[in-house]
Parts: C-alpha cells; structure tokens; sequence
C-alpha cells in the first residue's frame, strides 16, 4: 500500500507539516513517498521520507515528473496537501487537476477549511472570491483537527478528521522554568512568542490592501513596544535591530526554537489557522490572535493577516472547542489590546477543555488505519 502526498505550498509550510504529521502515522515509511518544492525537501528527509523535487516555473517538467512517479512508484493513494492549494498551484508548477487523471491509484486531498460540506467563497483582501467546490475525482477527504472539528469524521463517505499532531504533550512548569535558564531568561518575566512567516509579507499591492497593512503594521509595532516594557518580547523569523526591548531572531536551529516555546508565557499571532500556533496551544500554552471585525475605506475584515478570511474561518469556530482554548483581540485598538493580553498572563490554562479536547484527537484514527479502511471499502 503505497501513498503519495503532493505538496504544492511554496512559501508556507503549514500544509506540508500536516501532512508529515499525518504520514508518521504509516506503518513503514517507505511506502510513503513525497513531492514537494525543493526548498522543502530538506525538512521532509528529516522527518524520514523519501522525496521527489516539484519545480517552481517549470511546468513541462514537473508533468514528466508526474509520470515518472505513476510509473516508478505506482501509487494506491494520491493525497494533495491541500487540496486549495493544488487548486491555485498551476501558475508556480503547470499543474491542474487534469494531469492527475495520469496516476491510476485512488485520489483523495487534505481539506482544510471543509468546502466539501460548505462551499463558499474566500474574502480576500475585502474582496469575496471566486466558490469553490471539491472536484468530483477526489474520492476521499482527509480532515485535519483542531482546525475543523474532530466530530466531522464520516468515514462512510470517506471523511475522516486526523490529528493535526502525532503526540499530544503538554508542557510543564518545570520545562518552562528549565527553559528559561537556558536561554538566560530571567524566571519571573513573562515571555511572549512571536514567529514571521515569510508568505505574510508577499500580500498583493492593492490599494485597500496597502493601506491597511501599514494601519495595522503600526498597530502591532506599539503593541510590542508596549509588552516589551516588562515583558521579554521574542519574533522568530524576522531579521530587524533589537529595539524597543524586542529581540529578533531571524533563524535559529530546531531545539534552540523549542526550548523558547517552552519559555513561552504567551504566543501571539495574526494567523488564526497558523499550525504553528495550533501545536502551543494543543500544549498548554496560552495564546492570543489578534484580528480585525471593522470594515472601512482603509481596513477590512481579517483573521489571517495580511489575507483576510474572517468570513472564510467563521464556519470553522462553530462548536469547536479548540477555539475556546485560546483568545481573539482586535488589532487596532492598541491600549485595550495590551491590557487584555497582561491581563491573559495572569490567569491559569484551562486544562479541563484542553485535556477534553486532547481525548478527542487521541481517538481519531491513524494514517495505517484509514487506508486500510480505504482498501477495505
């Protein structure tokens, strides 16, 4: 039983790390086989994978790429991570659904936001888009969680909600406390966590657009400034001076990264479907996204910065109690926002719901289990 997972995200790594998360749960690893970006390939031989390069601008190639895997690897599972992604992916790889038609296995797709329930259009930038609707080849549906909600599992329709996290761990005061020693951080100063992801800064150069990312720019800057002045500020990913009492860090290794999420007091984010963001809060840790509910000539609806989505994301947050674990703040009111988030460092993890939600992901089938299932039907 073999698997191919066709990663067409280049500048964000969230959907590649779900599906790796997702793969670990295979039997024997190679079965699995991977096809992403090249500057990706790297990080999935880590996690143990074998990989094959997909090419930015040269479509010509990737297509005999794709027949050279079908006639190699000859796959009994085709799964496109995202299948959003794969969608949109034609312009950087030449790819469209068309040219999955080739692979002779079974082809199913990560679906991320559940358009194969609810269809509907993205609001991007102020602008509604275009629907979207799951394309008819695509027999099964991998749902990951806590994104969507683990009740959304139907695998007589072969829909099935995976753990977004192979091992459910939470983080202890002690590991905090060890951390902070280790990175020279005073024990009593409370550390919040920010990461930069590079596709945040490549948004598209509408007018509106424009506007609103300096608004909000400004906005985050002051709220730092402001946390910086009793809190130890830290951005992951972002290479500036260390001013106004933040620290940047523009790369560091692995284990240096985890032992400050196991410093962190508090992660705060702009991306309210960030993975990265998912895996703190699945570990006790608290967690803030800022966003923005008033629309204006110079801002629009947003939980994904610099993108949108507000409307997009609201159907996912409907009884889904990963989104009880962590908090929602508007961004551009500054004052009010930096006293909510000194308020949140003072108050205890609610380990009753994250203990509650972490046995609901405990019981979602593993990766084995499903194509098994998949074979069995």
């Amino acid at each position: 039983m073999r698997v191919l997972f066709i990663v067409t995200s280049y500048w964000a790594i969230g959907e590649m790390e779900i599906a790796v998360q997702f793969a670990k749960g295979m039997n024997d690893s190679r079965d699995v086989l991977f096809w992403v970006p090249r500057k990706h390939e790297n990080y999935v031989k880590s996690k143990g994978f074998n990989t094959v390069s997909l090419y930015f601008n040269l479509g010509s190639l990737n297509k005999v790429m794709l027949k050279n895997i079908q006639d190699t690897f000859k796959p009994d599972y085709i799964v496109l991570a995202d299948y959003l992604n794969y969608v949109f992916c034609e312009r950087h790889y030449g790819l469209t659904l068309n040219d999955l038609d080739y692979f002779t296995g079974e082809l199913g797709a990560f679906d991320l936001y559940n358009q194969i329930q609810n269809p509907r259009r993205m609001d991007t930038y102020g602008f509604k888009g275009k629907m979207t609707v799951i394309d008819e080849r695509i027999k099964f549906i991998l749902h990951p969680c806590p994104l969507l909600d683990a009740g959304i599992d139907n695998p007589k329709e072969k829909r099935f909600a995976v753990s977004l996290v192979d091992k459910l761990e939470v983080r202890s005061e002690g590991d905090k406390r060890k951390a902070k020693a280790l990175l020279g951080i005073p024990e009593d100063k409370k550390v919040i966590l920010i990461t930069s992801a590079q596709w945040q800064t490549t948004y598209r150069k509408y007018e509106r657009a424009v506007r609103f990312v300096e608004k909000s720019e400004k906005s985050f800057s002051d709220i730092l400034k402001n946390l910086a002045k009793d809190c130890y500020v830290v951005v992951i990913g972002q290479e500036s001076e260390n001013t106004d009492g933040i620290h940047y860090l523009p790369s560091i290794p692995p284990d240096i990264f985890d032992q400050y999420i196991n410093a962190t007091d508090l992660f705060l984010g702009r991306n309210i479907i960030s993975t990265s963001f998912a895996k703190l809060i699945l570990r006790g840790i608290a967690g803030v996204v800022l966003i923005n509910s008033v629309e204006g000539d110079e801002t629009y609806k947003c939980k994904m910065f610099p993108v949108g989505w507000y409307d997009y994301i609201a159907p996912l947050e409907t009884e889904n109690l990963y989104f009880e674990l962590f908090n929602q703040i508007e961004m551009l009111d500054v004052e009010d926002c930096v006293k909510e988030i000194r308020k949140l460092l003072t108050e205890p993890i609610d380990y009753d719901k994250l203990n509650e939600y972490h046995r609901q992901l405990n019981a979602l089938k593993k990766a084995q289990d499903i194509f098994l299932e998949l074979q069995n039907k």
